[in-house]
């Protein structure tokens, strides 16, 4: 399962003076000044230093770390370990996060939780039980997670005072949650809920956070013109506020989503923002990686096959520099595959292709064995969903009781609130129970198609091994006899030139015994001289033993197309004639290969009897699947038209192709 990543930054609302600092300080260098100006209380100098801190976090990269590291020993020494030292050094913590250092975040935002429990700091231990969610978030702990959330939402909402910035960012990060769970429509919820609060508010970096998340969960929904709607939202936002971060991050999501859809010109171009370094931004590992591979994958669906290369070489060299991002290298593996193929070398292309299927396998038992956890997750958070449902429902209660005093009326209110949450949640377990059945029946399927294809390779390799052991084993057997005989002087010159003529025979059998074999593994006429030749061949063999006629048409087709295109075509004919020709009790098949306007057809007819087409969902053999993947591999469509009962099949194949001259 290939998955987006959510954007998971942390936003914290810092009060300052409006009298001390005004609306002419809100810049840069004005916040750098009232720090340095020594007129000002400690207080107010501190405060303008970890709001610069903070949003250098998103747009200074390694210099903000130094910065924030230099005002830490500046406190230390002129306030001491006070509440404002920990707010710095909070500032620390998110630094490490946001570049996924989260053994060192986590180390930092549970000092900061011990201290602020023991000083009675309510809003720090607000902040800090929503930093330690974000940082359990970012390592896939998503129990730890959900609580850590919930507690700094409980203490935000818990106050009758508290401002709507003090648990916005605890309700956003719930929404992460369930995205990361793939619960998207719970999602949605709450990252609407957050987006509303910060329009009000007015918080350009907190809607661009939202509404880069709003565009992922509807993009993995299907939901495409919406996704677009909210990463444009985030771009435009990200910007007025500054997050260089996010910023190119949600270029790179937009780019993915263009190439997705074929929009090539628009897809290419969102990744070459994201890549832009004039701006003094250079991506994570991660990040970069990324954008890299999906740049790559959109290059070789427009036959750019030499860009493709230079993006992809550019991949490797990030993944050899940090291997542990091998399992983002998915998409990566597999543009290699296609550029190797492509420019065919093969034994290149298939070391990728093999690297790709491995860590294909790798990737899908570890989200197995993550499932049965995400399971558990799942009902852990439909549970604080309803401690959440109940506390609100507490809170209107509490509210109505102060303000009208009618006991009776509140408390049926609140019995009928619990009534609806109950039956919500029911409702909502049957239906994720649901959904993960379907995805459970996915998964199964997928791994029933991998160990087909890994039956298959194994059947090939034993057909050969029984083809060599049987076929040559007796030839060599009987030229060792007669070599033998040779060398016995005592034998006739008649005899002798007997052993020699037998000899002769049995190496013209060796011949084309071995001409058999290497057709099966890749005729050479389909290497030398091309795709039509091939097929000529093939049906050369077919028509000599007269029993079934096949002909052979190409309409408006160049000598040569691309060898991969060329092997795949040629394997799904193979296959399917094959099944024709064992099954259908055909007299005539009719193979039309055509090109119009950049889109090629191949055509098999036959006057067989026809069947029932969905006999090849409950097959298990491999014949099916092999046309299928060859299929996809040419990004084409595959149709069969029969009906049982009737005489006559069509197996239609239709894919993109443009020639490209050599």
């Amino acid at each position: 399962m290939k998955k987006l990543h959510s954007i998971s930054f942390f936003f914290i609302f810092l009060v300052v003076t409006s009298l001390a600092l005004g609306k002419q300080q809100s810049s840069a260098d004005s916040l750098e000044q009232v720090f340095q100006n020594q007129n000002f209380p400690d207080s107010i100098r501190y405060r303008a230093i970890q709001q610069r801190t903070f949003s250098m976090i998103f747009s200074d990269g390694v210099e903000a770390k130094t910065k924030i590291q230099e005002v830490l020993k500046t406190a230390e020494k002129e306030v001491g370990k006070s509440r404002i030292y920990f707010e710095i050094l909070q500032n620390l913590g998110i630094y490490y996060d946001v570049h996924q250092q989260t053994d060192s975040s986590l180390i930092i935002f549970s000092q900061i939780l011990e201290e602020s429990q023991k000083q009675g700091w309510k809003a720090l231990e607000q902040r800090s039980f929503n930093n330690l969610g974000m940082n359990r978030l970012n390592s896939s702990d998503y129990k730890a997670a959900i609580d850590y959330f919930s507690k700094s939402l409980e203490i935000g909402r818990s106050d009758p005072n508290a401002l709507e910035a003090n648990f916005v960012s605890s309700i956003s990060n719930l929404g992460l949650a369930n995205q990361e769970l793939e619960l998207y429509e719970q999602a949605i919820k709450y990252h609407l809920e957050a987006l509303e609060i910060r329009e009000r508010l007015k918080d350009s970096n907190g809607i661009a956070i939202s509404s880069a998340n709003l565009g992922i969960c509807y993009r993995l929904m299907g939901e495409e013109q919406r996704a677009e709607k909210y990463y444009r939202q985030a771009i435009e936002n990200a910007k007025t506020a500054g997050n260089k971060v996010l910023f190119h991050r949600v270029h790179d999501n937009l780019g993915a989503l263009y190439i997705g859809q074929k929009n090539y010109e628009k897809g290419l171009l969102m990744l070459n923002i994201a890549l832009d370094d004039s701006d003094g931004f250079t991506p994570d590992p991660k990040m970069e990686l990324s954008i890299v591979s999906n740049a790559a994958a959109g290059h070789i669906d427009l036959g750019q096959t030499d860009k493709a290369l230079e993006f992809a070489n550019r991949g490797l060299k990030v993944l050899d520099e940090n291997p542990e991002l091998v399992n983002y290298s998915l998409t990566l593996k597999n543009a290699l595959a296609k550029i190797y193929f492509r420019k065919g070398n093969f034994e290149k292309g298939n070391a990728y292709l093999e690297e790709y299927q491995e860590l294909n396998r790798q990737v899908f038992n570890e989200e197995n064995a993550q499932l049965l956890t995400d399971l558990q997750v799942q009902y852990d958070l439909e549970k604080k969903e309803s401690q959440i449902a109940l506390q609100n429902a507490e809170l209107l209660e509490k509210n109505a009781t102060l303000q009208r005093n009618y006991f009776a009326f509140a408390a049926l209110g609140l019995l009928l609130v619990l009534l609806i949450a109950i039956f919500i949640f029911y409702q909502n377990r049957n239906r994720r129970k649901q959904e993960l059945l379907v995805k459970d029946r996915e998964l199964k399927v997928k791994e029933a198609f991998i160990q087909a294809s890994l039956e298959s390779q194994e059947q090939e390799r034993r057909r050969m091994a029984q083809d060599l052991h049987d076929g040559f084993g007796q030839y060599i057997s009987a030229l060792r006899m007669y070599v033998s005989q040779l060398k016995n002087n005592q034998a006739k010159e008649e005899l002798k030139t007997e052993l020699v003529s037998r000899t002769d025979s049995v190496l013209d059998e060796m011949s084309k015994e071995i001409s058999n074999v290497v057709y099966d593994l890749m005729p050479a006429t389909l290497i030398r001289f091309g795709l039509i030749s091939a097929l000529e061949d093939l049906a050369h063999r077919i028509n000599a033993g007269e029993k079934v006629k096949l002909e052979i048409e190409s309409q408006d087709l160049p000598d040569r197309m691309d060898e991969l295109v060329e092997i795949n075509l040629f394997r799904i004919c193979q296959e399917w004639i094959n099944n024709v020709l064992k099954y259908a009790k055909a007299s005539h098949i009719s193979l039309i290969l055509s090109q119009n306007h950049g889109i090629a057809k191949l055509q098999i007819l036959d006057d067989g009897k026809g069947f029932d087409p969905n006999v090849f969902q409950h097959s298990k053999r491999n014949g099916w699947k092999n046309i299928t993947t060859r299929a996809e591999l040419l990004n084409g469509k595959l149709e069969l038209f029969t009906q049982e009962g009737q005489q006559g099949t069509e197996l239609l194949v239709t894919f993109p192709y443009v020639h490209r001259a050599n």
